[in-house]
C-alpha cells in the first residue's frame, strides 16, 4: 500500500515525531511518501490513501487550503482524516457544539472579523484577570498571546488590526495548564492509545516544543477518560487519529482546550504501543 503524508512546503519531509511511524510502517511493506499539500506536480491519485501529518500552514494559506480540499473531494482517493472532518475542525467554533451538549470549555468569547470590541471592556464584563487571544482558524499558538486587564488597552491596536483579516476567541486563562500542564490523549479509530502531558517552560505560557515545551508519557484515570470519550462520541464520522487537549480544574474535571484531527504532534516516542496502535486502527479503516 503506498501511503501520502501530507506536509507542508516549510516542512516538506516528515515531521521528527512521524518518522518512528514511517519506519514502523515500512517495515510492514508500507510505501510512504512525504508530499506537500500545495505542490501542483503531485498526483494525488497515485497513492492509496492521503493522511494528513505536518500541513501546519494551512491557517496561513487558508483559501488555497479550501480549494485543494476542493479538488481531493474529486478524486478517487481515501482521506484521513474525512475531508468533512478537516473542514469542519479547522474552525474552532467547533466549541460551540460541543459547549452546546455539556463538555466542559474554559470561558470564551467569539469576536467576528472586522467587529468592534473592546479588550478592557471584554475582560472586565466576563470577569477575566487574563485571557488568551487566539485565531479561530490556527495552529502552532500562531497569532496567540494573552493578555490582561492590566494591558489590554496596550493590545487594543493590535487585536483590531488582527480583526481586520479573520475571528478571533478571546478565552479565560488557564493557569491549570501553567501549574499542572495540558494533557494529550491521542485515538486511533477512536480506541484509546496513549496520553502524555505537555508543561512550558518557565516563564511561558505556550506548551509546544518549539516554545521550549516539555512533554512526558501519563495515564488518565477514569474520570479524564470518560470525558475525553464522550467528546469523540459527539463524531459520527470515522477518526484515524484524534488528539484531545485539555487540563483538569480545580474540581479534576477534564477541561477541552482543543479537539486536534488535522496535523497534531501525536507522540509516537512516548509509547511504545502507539506504532502497533495506530497501524491496527490504519488496517481497520479498509
Amino acid at each position: 500500500m503506498h501511503l501520502a503524508f501530507a506536509t507542508d512546503r516549510d516542512h516538506p519531509d516528515f515531521a521528527e515525531d512521524d518518522r518512528i511511524l514511517v519506519s514502523y510502517l515500512k517495515q510492514r511493506g508500507y510505501t510512504i511518501t512525504a508530499a506537500v499539500w500545495n505542490d501542483p506536480e503531485i498526483n494525488w491519485e497515485k497513492f492509496d490513501a492521503l493522511i494528513f501529518r505536518s500541513v501546519w500552514d494551512y491557517f496561513i494559506h487558508r483559501r488555497q487550503f479550501d480549494q485543494w480540499l476542493e479538488k481531493l473531494a474529486l478524486l478517487s482517493l481515501t482521506v484521513f482524516n474525512p475531508l468533512s472532518i478537516v473542514r469542519w475542525n479547522k474552525d474552532k467554533t467547533y466549541f460551540n457544539i460541543f459547549k452546546a451538549k455539556g463538555i466542559l470549555i474554559p470561558a470564551y468569547e467569539i469576536i467576528k472579523a472586522k467587529s468592534q470590541q473592546n479588550l478592557s471592556e471584554l475582560l472586565h464584563l466576563n470577569g477575566w484577570d487574563k485571557a488568551v487571544i487566539k485565531p479561530t482558524i490556527s495552529g502552532g499558538a500562531y497569532n496567540t498571546w494573552v493578555t490582561s486587564k492590566a494591558q489590554a488597552s496596550e493590545h487594543q491596536m493590535k487585536f483590531e488590526y488582527l480583526l481586520t483579516e479573520q475571528d478571533f476567541i478571546v478565552q479565560q486563562f488557564a493557569q491549570e495548564i501553567i501549574d499542572d500542564g495540558e494533557w494529550s490523549l491521542i485515538f486511533f479509530n477512536k480506541k484509546f492509545s496513549h496520553a502524555v502531558c505537555k508543561k512550558a517552560r518557565v516563564g511561558e505560557f505556550r506548551v509546544q516544543a518549539q516554545y521550549g515545551g516539555q512533554h512526558q508519557a501519563v495515564i488518565p484515570d477514569k474520570t479524564m477518560m470518560d470525558q475525553a470519550e464522550a467528546v469523540l462520541n459527539l463524531i459520527e464520522e470515522p477518526l484515524l487519529y484524534a488528539r484531545i487537549d485539555g487540563f483538569r480544574d480545580k474540581q479534576f474535571q477534564f477541561n477541552l482546550m482543543e479537539l486536534e484531527l488535522i496535523e497534531p504532534v501525536l507522540f509516537f516516542d512516548s509509547n511504545p504501543a502507539a506504532c502497533d496502535n495506530f497501524h491496527n486502527a490504519l488496517q481497520e479503516m479498509f
